[in-house]
């Protein structure tokens, strides 16, 4: 088999494996956390949130402020208090917020997420990073492949 044959059928694989990528994790997919949040919209399970204990995991000594805080907040269902840790990266005088909004399962409200956990933006960039990634892979893969059988 030819070079420009070889090359071909690469480039063909990895298109197959981008279009898929693309489709899987733009279009169709989404993160658990994101169908965790959208069924407890349907069911109204919501709460606000406030947070009750602050503690600085590291704090950069440059002049940039960088931290990483760690933050508890309560929230109230029926009457009953849960809480939620959650870990928060903020960069120049970022400070993460002190009232969040939180969706819990209506059967164990302990079980609970951050709305930007599950957000559709993240979701969409780590999604392009891994069909990237993943597109990159196959093509070499089908190459050394190609190039062992052929050689």
């Amino acid at each position: 088999m030819s070079e420009t044959a070889q090359g071909g059928i690469v480039v063909i694989c990895g298109l197959i494996v981008f279009i898929y990528g693309i489709l899987r994790w733009v279009i169709w997919g989404k993160s658990r956390a994101q169908r965790f949040i959208e069924k407890a919209q349907k069911n109204g399970c919501k709460a606000e949130a406030v947070c009750v204990k602050t503690k600085d995991l590291h704090k950069s000594t440059n002049r940039d402020i960088y931290r990483i805080v760690k933050k508890k907040y309560e929230y109230m269902v029926n009457g009953q208090k849960y809480y939620i840790t959650l870990k928060f990266e903020s960069g120049v005088m970022k400070n993460p917020p002190y009232y969040i909004t939180v969706y819990y399962d209506k059967r164990r409200p302990k079980k609970a997420v951050y709305a930007y956990e599950g957000s559709r933006e993240r979701q969409v960039q780590t999604g392009c990073g891994y069909t990237a990634l993943a597109t990159f892979c196959t093509m070499l893969l089908v190459a050394r492949l190609l190039a062992h059988f052929f050689s």
